[in-house]
């Protein structure tokens, strides 16, 4: 109990707030999303609306709280304090709430619901909300470049090279904090923008790992869960293997000296994509397929436009077959636009396109 009374007496402070394109409006809101999304400040930044001693917050993370002591501390508190909002960041289902009291929870746990509450989704930056956070003025492309090397996470955006891999490590340490779900996570990434196939992940790892396959999978659904990796399908092919994206995809570089901008490139992309699109697949011929659009994207920085268009001719048949009416062509600074067959290809610089999206 005297925990709870210095946390309620001397509330955090946060001075350095960044609008969002969402926000905490209202009590009885789980926020969920990735760890470093920046859900805490979200919640802060709500708390700074309300009247000072009106509002307990605890974060579960916090070593100084006993998790065991928890639970009967909280009701007792907020039965004798005059409360009106209670703010659990790192929120587990172990924990039990009090009862009749508003109450705002986070959790890195991107499956999670609670009954009665409204569930708030807080992912990383977009490439949007990136130019927002970066001081000073800069040109679209050099927004783009820094955007790719220094990720998604807010905590990130000012950081020089050697701070980010450190601070990128140590953020997945904290995260995961098992070796086993560390290595299992970084072979994974490895496989940034490819399809992976996690029996033969299985089969390679075991000489070198001790390793079930049930935990392998398990620890797929759970990177999965926290928003680390998403996974996308091959149309039409739900037994093919499935291609690894990672929610940050700056990351990789904080996991292996090897580069590939091509592949970190269409990972870009694809964070781009979640923010509308939920039903994401690929295929042999385009990168993305967006089936309820009636579109397709390719990522192909770099070759100039007439090349593009070249091959745009070549992928007509297959695009047809999919019903698409759009084809978008990403790229680093190119520009150019073709049709064929009732079929738009648009090749376009990603920083115009992320502001379109």
């Amino acid at each position: 109990m005297k925990a709870l009374e210095t946390l309620y007496e001397k509330p955090p402070i946060f001075h350095h707030f960044h609008d969002r394109k969402v926000r905490v409006e209202t009590p009885n809101t789980l926020v969920v999303g990735p760890k470093g999304a920046g859900k805490t400040a979200l919640l802060l930044d709500y708390l700074s609306t309300l009247p000072p001693k009106s509002f307990l917050y605890l974060s579960l993370h916090d070593v100084r709280l006993d998790p065991r002591e928890l639970g009967d501390a909280l009701e007792t508190f907020c039965k004798t304090t005059p409360l009106t909002l209670l703010v659990i960041d790192d929120y587990t289902p172990a924990l039990a709430l009090p009862q009749d009291i508003p109450l705002l929870l986070s959790s890195t746990d991107t499956a999670l619901h609670v009954e009665g509450f409204t569930r708030m989704l807080v992912d990383a930056l977009d490439f949007e909300e990136f130019m927002a956070f970066s001081k000073g003025a800069a040109s679209s492309e050099h927004l783009f470049n820094l955007y790719a090397n220094h990720g998604r996470s807010p905590a990130h955006v000012a950081l020089g090279e050697t701070e980010l891999a450190k601070a990128l490590q140590t953020s997945l340490l904290l995260d995961l904090y098992d070796p086993l779900l560390i290595t299992l996570f970084r072979h994974m990434a490895l496989s940034q923008s490819r399809p992976l196939s996690l029996h033969h992940l299985y089969q390679s790892l075991k000489p070198h790992v001790k390793l079930s396959k049930d935990s392998l999978y398990s620890a797929a659904a759970l990177f999965e869960r926290k928003g680390l990796l998403h996974f996308v399908s091959k149309f039409d092919a739900p037994k093919t293997p499935k291609k690894v994206y990672l929610n940050d995809f700056a990351l990789k570089n904080a996991l292996t000296f090897e580069k590939d901008f091509l592949r970190r490139f269409e990972n870009i992309v694809f964070c781009e994509l979640l923010k509308k699109h939920t039903t994401i697949y690929y295929t042999p011929v385009v990168d993305f397929y967006l089936p309820l659009a009636q579109e397709a994207l390719v990522c192909i920085p770099f070759l100039p436009p007439e090349l593009i268009l070249r091959r745009f001719g070549g992928m007509v048949e297959h695009l047809r077959g999919l019903g698409i009416k759009r084809l978008s062509v990403l790229s680093v600074g190119n520009e150019g636009s073709g049709e064929k067959e009732g079929i738009v290809c648009e090749i376009i610089p990603f920083w115009e396109w992320a502001l379109q999206c």
